[in-house]
């Protein structure tokens, strides 16, 4: 071991021990309890392995009955056994979105979907023994672009500074780390408080901190450097302790609270807005800031109270004709969308609620997109994707359409020029459709890699990419410049697979997912590859790198995790070995591949993720309480910080 290695594990040796004692008092949320990180790994390992409709739902009716004991959403229409029918209308494309005409209109909705609820309930419940023994020996079988290029990718320009690496160019997102290029803002452990950190040429010293009223909860935070504003968003739970069920009984809300940090030493609070539900996903455009919530109804509602059933919008109850219905005449929860300007942070321009059975979001630089799934039978699902237009603060409702199958996360839907492009799974194959600004579908290609599931896309203009696997990774490569006619032009099957896909520079695709022995379908470490896409009909392999013993990376989950950029020849993440979790830095060039530029061990408790950022040529490690500096000259260590 060289000097600066046995100096550094003394270092992080007394980081560790000040960490504890800091950490001490600090009590473990909930999220974080070992039953609650145990689900979350279930829901992680659910990439890895293939559960059918059917038998989620089964599971999930049989766990919230028998456990919470009361009736709760169930999020699958139909499912289970098949004997548990229900009828569902869904919106062929074309179709406007309608407008509750009262909130009697809205309360019937609820009503019918808590009837439809029991009676589902009570087929369960006498079919329950069987299941149960049914998925005790399945479980024991089965248990083993930015969204277009972004411009500093394409144009391969350096900039002086990270920012949050994102779904859609021009449309930023919440973290819990950012920089101004002065200042690091950091999200402590506590979840209480965000230290502001000078950060000057490597040298740490915090300059300021904003505090979250008591009863809340920082989730995550916006920093807007040419405006001075900082956003929080907070979430507060009356009673504070998080519990599910209090959750669906509508005591959660959502808060975004703007501060002025033109002097980062004094942040001062200018507004505070607040929503019902609990903090769903947000989207800032511009100086307006989108911020999305999720309310659950419950069942202790009352027709002569509103505020019982409807959203709460700062205190007053939505307006009846804000709410979009579904196209059946059911639901049990809202997405509330408020907008507001980070200039007048205490006003609200508009506010919307989309009545569903729950969905994902994906914004694009003009519109909303609201999708969920509709479980069918047998093993057949169903997507219905809503859109609302956004512009300077404003929504108002387009259409709604449907198409076959799912998507496996936010990248596999897409707008460009006016089309909705996306890569869905049906059944045991997969699909790309593409749909007008109406929702009709116009375009499709059916019959994708049988047996097999999409585990990565990406889109850039008239191209797409998207990964499936089984065995090994076919990579597709679709053309989509003749929306009614998208062709594949293209299949590179090698081992393994990527579940993140980002451009990296002209004609390069870099992916990030984990190497698989072809003949033992054995898991191996994380793999990093570069495709070349310079000829859509003749993708190549360029490149690859395995990490041998990093049996994970949150980037397969987290797209901010990643820092990846091209002018700046950087692509970073964090990855976990047995040890621990790491940092991994790389640069890529075609002559020498990927080369690892730093590998350093991670130092924080891991209760917020960690990121890396860069300044100037200074990277910065942040998780939680520790940030930690490296020179990007020569990737030795500068300073570090205990928040």
């Amino acid at each position: 071991m060289n000097e600066r290695g046995i100096d550094m594990d003394k270092r992080e040796q007394d980081i560790v021990t000040k960490i504890d004692e800091k950490t001490r008092d600090i009590k473990t949320p909930d999220s974080l309890r070992p039953d609650a990180v145990e689900k979350m790994l279930e829901v992680h390992n659910q990439k890895a392995r293939r559960w059918s409709p059917v038998r989620i739902a089964g599971l999930a009716a049989a766990c919230l009955v028998l456990v919470a004991g009361v009736s709760v959403a169930v999020m699958w229409n139909g499912g289970g056994t098949g004997k548990v029918k229900t009828e569902q209308k869904s919106a062929t494309g074309g179709e406007t979105i309608a407008s509750a005409k009262d909130y009697d209109q809205i309360y019937s909705y609820i009503e019918n979907y808590n009837k439809q609820q029991k009676n589902m309930e009570a087929a369960y419940g006498s079919l329950e023994s069987k299941e149960i023994a049914t998925e005790d020996s399945s479980a024991e079988s089965a248990g083993n672009t930015a969204a277009q290029m972004s411009k500093s990718d394409s144009d391969a320009a350096a900039s002086a500074y990270s920012s949050t690496n994102v779904r859609q160019e021009g449309v930023d997102e919440a973290d819990t780390s950012k920089t101004d290029g002065k200042y690091l803002y950091v999200l402590k452990d506590s979840r209480q408080e965000i230290a502001v950190v000078e950060a000057k040429e490597g040298v740490l010293k915090e300059y300021g901190s904003i505090s979250a009223e008591k009863g809340t909860t920082i989730e995550e935070f916006y920093l807007n450097p040419e405006k001075k504003r900082l956003v929080m968003i907070c979430s507060r739970t009356q009673g504070g302790d998080g519990n599910l069920l209090r959750d669906m009984d509508g005591s959660t809300s959502t808060e975004a609270v703007t501060y002025d940090v033109a002097d980062p030493s004094e942040p001062a609070q200018i507004g505070r807005i607040r929503q019902s539900g609990s903090y769903s996903s947000s989207r800032m455009s511009g100086d307006y800031l989108y911020l999305f919530s999720t309310y659950y109804t419950g069942t202790g509602i009352a027709r002569k109270d509103e505020k019982s059933f409807v959203p709460i919008v700062n205190e007053k109850p939505l307006a009846f004709d804000d709410i979009y219905l579904p196209p059946a005449d059911m639901g049990n929860m809202y997405e509330v969308v408020t907008a507001l300007d980070i200039e007048n942070p205490d006003t609200i321009t508009d506010s919307k609620a989309i009545f569903s059975k729950g969905g994902e979001i994906y914004v694009s630089n003009e519109n909303i997109y609201y999708y969920e799934n509709e479980w069918e039978e047998p093993d057949k699902t169903r997507t219905t994707v809503r859109k609302i237009a956004y512009k300077d603060g404003r929504l108002k409702a387009e259409a709604q359409g449907t198409f076959d199958g799912y998507l496996n996360d936010t990248f596999s839907i897409d707008e460009y020029k006016g089309y909705l492009r996306v890569a869905a799974t049906v059944g045991d194959t997969n699909s790309v459709y593409v749909m007008d600004d109406k929702l009709k579908i116009i375009g499709s290609i059916e019959g994708l890699a049988e047996d097999e599931r999409i585990y990565s896309a990406r889109f850039m203009g008239d191209a797409g990419y998207f990964v499936t696997f089984r065995e090994t990774d076919p990579l597709y490569s679709v053309d989509l410049s003749d929306p009614e006619k998208p062709e594949i032009k293209g299949a590179l099957k090698i081992p393994g697979f990527s579940d993140y896909l980002h451009f990296y520079g002209e004609g390069l695709l870099i992916g990030i997912g984990m190497d698989v022995d072809e003949h033992t379908s054995v898991t191996g470490g994380v793999k990093l590859t570069m495709f070349d896409i310079t000829d859509m009909t003749d993708v190549k392999e360029k490149d690859t790198y395995v990490l041998d013993n990093v049996y994970s990376t949150d980037v397969s989950y987290d797209y901010k995790a990643a820092l990846v950029d091209a002018g700046k020849n950087l692509i970073g993440f964090p990855g976990y070995e047995s040890g621990g979790q790491k940092y991994y830095l790389f640069s890529y060039s075609a002559e020498d591949g990927f080369k690892c530029l730093l590998d350093e061990e991670i130092n924080g408790s891991g209760m917020v993720a960690a990121r890396g950022i860069y300044i100037g040529d200074v990277l910065y490690i942040v998780q939680g309480n520790i940030v930690e500096s490296y020179s990007l000259s020569n990737y030795s260590k500068i300073d570090d910080i205990i928040l």
